[in-house]
């Protein structure tokens, strides 16, 4: 469910949620949600909304209507991004992998070379270079973990999804647990700096852009977002 803030109180945005298409959402083992939002970088009034499992929305008139933005999309979308200096372009994290839309998603492109753990969860973007991304994936999905394990590990691109690198410099080659959504940042105050979290509660950092990693927590409780400041620490 979707709620939009008037005034005082908060209402139910119906033109999101009484649309056919809504039947046709789902989420295993419960209702379809609304899993991550991201806004429009030159639209104010602009949303896209990740529905779990039914794809991404869009919005580019504050919730008055919406558009489904999925062609060449998996619809099991885990998390939406944008970027201020790449207004039209859309960024998500599949459970098919990294997919890409030039255009606001009215299309999308699947690109996944080197990106060997296509379930994927969280992503971040370099906040002054579109081009350096991160996602968090596992070989299998959830189905597979009993058997297999979960074995998240943390990819790199530099040229904005269409090569992917695992990163091993300071993080295992396989994690235990999730690296979630919301689990992979860059710091906004300081460009460079880099910040994932799993769900066994190890935090780690990484100081050059995501290309080498070192721990700076541990034992901590299990980690299901990390938010880094915007301003330097005085």
């Amino acid at each position: 469910m979707l709620y939009q803030r008037n005034e005082h109180t908060w209402a139910l945005i119906e033109s999101l949620h009484t649309r056919d298409y809504a039947q046709d959402w789902y989420a295993p083992g419960g209702l379809a949600a609304v899993r991550s939002i991201a806004p429009h970088p030159a639209n104010d009034r602009g949303l896209y909304l990740d529905i779990h499992v039914g794809g991404i929305m869009r919005t580019l008139d504050g919730g008055e209507t919406w558009t489904p933005t999925n062609n060449g999309l998996e619809l099991d979308v885990h998390e939406v991004a944008t970027h201020a200096m790449n207004q039209h372009a859309v960024y998500t994290a599949t459970a098919d992998g990294f997919y890409f839309s030039p255009d606001e998603g009215d299309t999308c492109l699947r690109l996944n070379a080197g990106l060997d753990n296509l379930y994927t969860r969280g992503i971040a973007i370099h906040p002054q270079d579109p081009d350096i991304l991160l996602i968090s994936g596992s070989p299998t999905n959830p189905g597979g973990w009993r058997a297999h394990g979960k074995r998240f590990a943390l990819y790199r691109s530099e040229n904005g999804g269409h090569a992917w690198k695992k990163i091993t410099t300071g993080l295992p080659a396989e994690c235990l647990e999730e690296i979630d959504t919301f689990c992979v940042v860059f710091s906004k105050a300081h460009a460079n700096h880099a910040y994932c979290g799993s769900r066994d509660g190890i935090l780690y950092k990484s100081t050059d852009a995501g290309i080498s990693w070192r721990t700076v927590a541990e034992e901590i409780p299990n980690i299901f977002s990390i938010k880094a400041g915007e301003y330097h620490l005085r």
